[in-house]
């Protein structure tokens, strides 16, 4: 834990006894105190994994359909201490036209070993001083039809084709989920034109 998450943590306490002393005196109505209690009670739970979120701690929300990688760590399966591994990747949404929206966000995505091949060659791309792009599609298994691209979103079989040597991906193996991630060379920003 940091100084910082204990300093917040222990103001949160001094609120809640706070927040108690005052309901043990004043001659309020039961329901007032016991509302006071739990709107209180559930204000700290919020803001407990609202401040994890602040810290940097990798998310392990969904990816953006469209980032750049910017660098990846890969945490292996570790039988010993029973732990199942992940991948952390360092990545930043970009727009249609492959310019960077928002900030860069930390994700944490279960381990595969495919995946684990694929995010290597990627950091490989990026230490030849390439920048990585990637794409995160809806995988539907419904849809699936074997071997081939069917039952993948039409873009992704699109963007599949005319990857060609520049990347590495294989729909059922970078498969996560309801997610198939993709990473090649990032294309280069389109600039409206003048």
């Amino acid at each position: 834990m940091t100084l910082g998450f204990i300093g917040t943590l222990t103001a949160y306490v001094i609120i809640a006894v706070l927040l108690l002393s005052f309901n043990i005196g004043p001659r309020w109505a039961w329901w007032v105190k016991g509302t006071g209690i739990i709107v209180t009670s559930a204000f700290f739970v919020v803001s407990y994994y609202s401040i994890i979120e602040l810290m940097g701690w990798p998310v392990e929300a969904r990816m953006p359909p469209k980032f750049q990688l910017l660098w990846a760590r890969i945490n292996e399966p570790d039988k010993l201490m029973n732990t199942p591994g992940a991948i952390y990747l360092w990545a930043e949404a970009l727009d249609e036209a492959n310019i960077p929206v928002g900030i860069p966000r930390a994700y944490k995505l279960p381990y595969t070993e495919p995946l684990d091949n694929g995010v290597q060659n990627a950091m490989e791309m990026i230490s030849m001083g390439q920048e990585v792009g990637g794409t995160a599609q809806d995988y539907n298994e419904d849809e699936d039809a074997g071997d081939d691209q069917q039952g993948m979103d039409p873009e992704l079989a699109r963007e599949l084709e005319n990857l060609g040597e520049g990347g590495y991906t294989d729909p059922d193996e970078l498969r996560i989920d309801d997610m198939v991630l993709t990473f090649q060379e990032l294309e280069e920003v389109q600039l409206p034109g003048k």
